[in-house]
Formats: C-alpha cells, sequence, structure tokens
C-alpha cells in the first residue's frame, strides 16, 4: 500500500460530501475532514488488515471494491461481502475498542482515504455538531448492514411466514407495568456504562420511565414498528430471528445494553424479535424520548448516541457469527 499526493482540496471535498457518513456536514467541515485522511492506492489483493488485527484507522472507498471475508473452520474463508465507492469500513473496532472482526482485500485496484484511529477519536469525541452529525450517520449506516446480515440469516431459515407465530404480533410498551427506578449507584456500576460522565448519563437514564417484565415477555416482534428504544438494566434480552419452530439466536442485550431502536433510526420494520429470557428491568424510552435524545446535541445525547453505536457494533459481531456457521454449511 503506498501514499499517493493529495488531490485538489475541492475534489476532495466534492467527494467526502458524496459519502453516506458524512451527508450534510458543512463544506468547511468537509475540507477540514479533507486535511486529516491520506490517499492510498491498493493492488488487486492487497490486504488492508486480517481478522483479528489491531484497527489503525477507517477507510473511505474512493473508487475499486473491497472484499470482506470471514475465517471458518478447516482453515477456510468466505467471502460475505464487498463495499464500492463512497463505503466506510473499519469503524467497528474504533468504536468498541476490540479488534476488526473480518478481513479486507482489495477486489480489484482500489483507491482509498485513510483517517487514523488517533485522528477518529478526536473527531467524535467533541461536542460539536459535526461529531453528532457523525456518529448519527455512523448510526444509520450499521443499522443498514445490521438489517443485510440478518436478512441473509433469515433467508436460510425457509420458513412459513414471520415471527413466533404469536396472534397478538404488537410491540408491548404501552402494556408494561412500570415501576421506580433502580439503585443509582447500581447502575453506575454496570460495565457497559462506565468511561461515560456521570451527569451527562443520568440524563438520558432519567429520559423514560422503567418496567419490570417476566420471563418470556415478547417486547419488539420482528416485522412490527417499535414504538420505544428499551435498555436492559437487569436480567436479558434475547434478541433472534424465528421461523416458524425454528430460530436462529442473533444476540442478547444483557444489563446496559439497548435494543428495539432500529426502526426509530431508519423507520423500517423490526429486524428481529426481542423476548425476555428471565425477569428483566427494563428502561423504556418512548419515540419521543428517543428522538429528542438521538438527535439532540446535549451532554446527555452525546452519552445516548454513543451507547446506541455501541450496542448496534456488537449487533453486527454477534451476527457474524451464525453469518459464517451459515456460509461454512453451503
Amino acid at each position: 500500500m503506498s501514499d499517493e499526493p493529495s488531490g485538489a482540496d475541492a475534489a476532495r471535498t466534492e467527494f467526502l460530501s458524496s459519502v453516506p457518513v458524512l451527508a450534510g456536514l458543512p463544506e468547511s467541515d468537509l475540507k477540514e475532514l479533507g486535511h486529516l485522511l491520506r490517499r492510498r492506492e491498493l493492488a488487486a489483493g492487497e490486504v488492508l488488515w486480517r481478522e483479528g488485527d489491531a484497527a489503525l484507522g477507517l477507510v473511505l472507498i474512493v473508487d475499486g471494491q473491497v472484499g470482506l471475508s470471514l475465517s471458518l473452520p478447516g482453515e477456510r474463508t468466505v467471502e460475505f461481502r464487498r463495499l464500492g465507492k463512497t463505503e466506510l469500513l473499519g469503524e467497528v473496532p474504533l468504536i468498541d475498542g476490540g479488534t476488526h472482526s473480518a478481513t479486507a482485500q482489495a477486489t480489484e485496484p482500489t483507491t482509498v482515504l485513510f483517517l487514523r484511529r488517533n485522528d477518529f477519536a478526536g473527531l467524535v469525541s467533541r461536542q460539536h455538531s459535526t461529531a453528532f452529525a457523525i456518529k448519527r450517520q455512523i448510526a444509520v449506516v450499521a443499522c443498514g448492514r445490521l438489517r443485510r446480515q440478518l436478512a441473509a440469516l433469515a433467508a436460510s431459515l425457509d420458513g412459513a411466514g414471520k415471527g413466533d407465530g404469536s396472534a397478538d404480533a404488537k410491540p408491548l410498551a404501552g402494556r408494561l407495568a412500570f415501576c421506580g427506578p433502580p439503585d443509582s449507584r447500581y447502575v453506575s456500576r454496570l460495565a457497559a456504562l462506565r468511561g461515560f460522565d456521570s451527569l451527562a448519563l443520568w440524563g438520558f437514564l432519567t429520559a423514560g420511565r422503567y418496567a419490570q417484565c417476566p420471563a418470556g415477555r415478547t417486547l419488539v416482534p420482528e416485522g412490527t414498528a417499535s414504538t420505544a428504544c428499551y435498555l436492559t438494566i437487569n436480567g436479558a434480552v434475547e434478541k433472534a430471528i424465528i421461523r416458524g419452530g425454528r430460530r436462529i439466536r442473533v444476540g442478547l442485550a444483557s444489563p446496559g445494553q439497548a435494543f428495539g431502536y432500529e426502526n426509530l433510526i431508519d423507520g423500517q420494520p423490526a429486524p428481529m424479535t426481542a423476548t425476555t429470557r428471565e425477569r428483566t428491568l427494563l428502561l423504556v424510552l418512548p419515540q419521543e424520548a428517543f428522538s429528542r435524545l438521538f438527535y439532540g446535541e446535549t451532554a446527555g445525547s452525546h452519552v445516548f448516541i454513543d451507547v446506541i453505536n455501541r450496542d448496534l457494533i456488537a449487533s453486527l459481531r454477534q451476527a457474524l457469527r451464525p453469518q459464517a456457521r451459515l456460509a461454512s454449511s453451503i
């Protein structure tokens, strides 16, 4: 992978304005970002990074294609997706602090723009309108990727109809038994919520109502329009794709993790069914409260969007596991 001289500022800014994750950013912010990016030319077959590598930054594709592949038993690999012009890759470990979840390799001569890890962190950590806009767009892009992964898994079941066969396939937020809030000291110790400013964190933890649910309660059936975003406080919520008597578990919302928000981000029906596995305490954020936090630019919004993005990234990682098993059986 070799460095090439940067193109004209105007050309780079024009390209950045066409990138979905940067949609709507002011020209001045795009110019600032353009100065942080480094152009790279990749030969066909050149590897950007391998599954399990530490993340050095993220990549925007200017032209060409990059294939993403997973390792399978028996020292095999399977390519599960190709990305092209204006698409983003490498953001997953930058958000959750993990390693790359897949190998990225140019499938043809490809030009990319590279943003270093530290520059990305500085860009999105500010309480600035640009940082809020980029983080929201990352959520939209991640939502779309998650839906594609889940749709591929759902197609593999070939079942008769969606969901669990229940006659009452409606979100149940309006019929929950609400209760008082939990001890603030317990919530502040949740692993998924550590590292956030305590005052900002409490700003969104007090934006909704709390509800205690028994085990086996379906809160968001697949294919419905969720009326709320949920945060698990105590207990666990299973996320699954169900077709008749067959199911694929695609995630688990443990304490400090969210679910049911996809419809509130992109307006499309819920891509999976969310059901309590045990007695569970939930924070319920109705659509109005979700919108106020997700589209706001307060300290509470800053924390809330980070929680949503971390959960989306965790869901993408979790959905890759059954996707790899499916690919290995073909």
